[in-house]
């Protein structure tokens, strides 16, 4: 989550460095202003005019200096450090759809729909794939995913093989949905999304869960609902 929100505005400072330094030489090789200069879709630009130097060759110039801006270093290379001014607020609405069968207590998840706001996306498919994990993650999580212990504290589940994790089988399709705010507080506009998925779909699925066995006298389902703890909490409602 802060990969893009902290990583990603110092990469952008930094390039806006680079911009800058890059105007003053396309000034140079254009016998312009520097105030004149303009970039954009890779070129450097004289406003108003067609005359233009491509960042390539800005950059040539930039470390064969023969035709060069006195007093100025060659290279195009800059660093930029970005501390937060605050953190990053995601937002979403999760709702889950589950079928329990009383005979066993197991539990499906038929579909999860989710309207997620994470801010600007810049790669809607790394974006998309964060949101999938995690809802997979939060689908674990609330059915499936628990740390036993002995009563002398071994663990028990302390491998893939006793450690129950959702399959591609215990897995819907997701429904994912986008509405975009920019966060305010990086110039990027961009805000945290890996855990936004495994925060927002546990609840969802126990909520539908109990939603499913209120009829049958249950009012409440810790995580994680397993099958056996569904079909013990049938049985005990049902006295």
């Amino acid at each position: 989550s802060r990969s893009l929100a902290v990583g990603g505005t110092a990469i952008y400072l930094a390039v806006e460095k680079v911009i800058e330094k890059g105007k003053k030489i396309a000034a140079h090789l254009l016998e312009a202003s520097v105030e004149d200069i303009e970039f954009e879709n890779g070129s450097f630009t004289v406003a108003g005019t067609d005359r233009s130097k491509s960042l390539g060759e800005v950059a040539l110039t930039a470390y064969v200096p023969h035709n060069y801006p006195e007093g100025l270093e060659p290279g195009l290379e800059e660093t930029a450090f970005y501390d937060p001014l605050n953190f990053t607020f995601p937002a979403g609405t999760h709702v889950a759809e589950v079928e329990v069968d009383p005979e066993t207590g197991e539990v499906e998840v038929v579909a999860v729909t989710g309207a997620d706001d994470v801010g600007r996306i810049i790669n809607p498919m790394i974006v998309d794939g964060q949101l999938h994990g995690g809802l997979a993650h939060g689908i674990g999580q609330a059915l499936l995913e628990e740390c036993l212990y002995q009563d002398d504290g071994q663990l028990q589940t302390g491998s893939y093989l006793d450690y129950t994790m959702p399959r591609a089988a215990d897995l819907p399709s997701f429904n994912i949905n986008h509405n975009t705010t920019l966060c305010t507080h990086n110039p990027l506009g961009v805000k945290g999304v890996g855990e936004v998925g495994s925060i927002g779909v546990p609840p969802a699925v126990i909520n539908a869960v109990i939603d499913a066995l209120r009829p049958l006298g249950v009012n409440d389902m810790a995580m994680p609902a397993t099958s056996q703890k569904v079909w013990q909490a049938i049985q005990q409602a049902q006295g």
